[in-house]
């Protein structure tokens, strides 16, 4: 069975993959010319907080949840709020949207999302949610394929990498993207998503990415307790040519939103610059 994102959707990971990347959207729109959100596991689009799965395991209880009556957030984080606050206009939590819902809300007329989602179903549904946006272009294949389509016509932009890390290879083939996309845009910025559930796993993929990235990344993580082997208490986000107007908002974000999410002792955030080439 492929990972299905309805039983996860709004969780402390999704909490803070969104704002981050809602966070580098904002800094790419400083500019008018155009950029392109390319991302290579889509999803669906957006996800009912109704439904049976969601409500079974309720993560979104211990994420969008702790945050959703916030008065007192951050810019960007703020930002991601009232974005989220756009599905659900009478103010009730119902519906909590993918990354793909978020650029799309984000993009200006000028810029253009490109999506890939393997799995024919939530192609689908991915489909139903943003299809008649004419600045959507959907392609249903591996995520991984979508190097093929770099540079975009833009030659500016994000392409966010959030595996759902069902391969036993899932950071090998993580990190040969990076390599090969780079290659092909390598002025563009890359936020590849990472769960911290095996930590020499994790650290060696986060090794090899410092000694071979040609460029310069931006580690940034939260962790919302210990860090614990096989379960999901921590996460991260590599972000390769990190755009400077983005890093204010996002370390403001992430001091706010760590105490916020927190459940249990170790809880904290981090982020860690990594010149060209280190090793």
């Amino acid at each position: 069975m492929h990972y299905q994102h309805r039983f996860h959707a709004g969780n402390f990971a999704d909490v803070f993959k969104h704002v981050l990347v809602l966070a580098l959207l904002r800094a790419l729109s400083a500019k008018d010319k155009p950029w392109c959100y390319a991302d290579t596991h889509a999803g669906a689009g957006d996800y009912d907080l109704g439904d049976a799965g969601a409500r079974r395991t309720a993560e979104f209880a211990d994420g969008i949840g702790r945050i959703w009556d916030s008065t007192d957030a951050p810019f960007a984080v703020a930002d991601y709020l009232a974005q989220v606050r756009r599905l659900n206009p009478d103010g009730a939590l119902r519906r909590y949207p993918g990354s793909p819902r978020l650029a799309e809300q984000a993009a200006r007329a000028q810029d253009r999302l490109l999506l890939c989602e393997r799995v024919p179903a939530v192609a689908e549904q991915l489909r139903g949610a943003l299809g008649s946006d004419p600045r959507v272009h959907l392609h249903r294949r591996d995520g991984y394929e979508l190097a093929a389509l770099l540079p975009p016509a833009e030659k500016r932009g994000l392409v966010l990498v959030d595996p759902p890390f069902e391969r036993a290879d899932e950071f090998d083939v993580l990190a040969d993207f990076l390599a090969q996309g780079l290659r092909r845009f390598g002025s563009g910025v890359f936020a590849l998503w990472y769960p911290d559930k095996q930590r020499h796993a994790t650290e060696r993929w986060r090794r090899r990415v410092r000694g071979e990235c040609p460029r310069e990344v931006l580690d940034l993580q939260l962790a919302v307790s210990h860090p614990a082997d096989g379960e999901m208490r921590a996460c991260g986000l590599l972000v390769v040519n990190p755009p400077y107007a983005a890093q204010a908002p996002i370390a403001e974000a992430l001091a706010w939103l760590a105490p916020r999410l927190a459940q249990g002792d170790g809880a904290g955030h981090a982020a860690q610059r990594w010149p060209a080439g280190t090793s």
